[in-house]
């Protein structure tokens, strides 16, 4: 019976350091799991605040696109009026193009009168010298 009592008290040891040991494994656990559990609550109040700022965003894209689709509509009318614009300078700088042609004309013309002019008062100088010359013998 001895050794069936000493078999009884190593088993009951054995049971107590098992014991002892899960015990300690169970702490362990226990602090790992609470040490996860900070780790959870704070990455879910990232993910919160990382949910707000994505509302934010999603505010601010929206109002962008309300901007873009308003300054589209602007360009639109801008694009219209430098269509209308750009005909208008071109009618301008072919009536520029025809004024100068003008005035061109006017001034070669005016150079011409000047030189008919000069070509006349030559011919009426040395009439008139002839004239008096004329008179003179007479």
């Amino acid at each position: 019976m001895d050794s069936r009592r000493n078999d009884e008290v190593a088993a009951k040891r054995d049971l107590g350091l098992l014991k002892q040991e899960l015990i300690e494994r169970i702490d362990t656990n226990g602090t790992k799991i609470e040490t996860n559990g900070e780790k959870i609550e704070g990455n879910g109040k990232k993910i919160e605040a990382n949910s707000r700022r994505i509302e934010t965003n999603g505010e601010k894209i929206e109002a962008n696109g309300e901007k873009i689709d308003a300054n589209t509509k602007a360009i639109e009318a801008n694009s219209e009026k430098i269509a209308r614009l750009t005909t208008k300078v071109v009618e301008n700088h072919d009536a520029i193009s025809k004024t100068l042609a003008r005035e061109e004309y006017k001034r070669d013309h005016d150079q011409m009168m000047v030189i008919l002019l000069r070509l006349d008062q030559e011919r009426v100088v040395p009439n008139a010298r002839l004239g008096r010359l004329e008179a003179g013998r007479n």
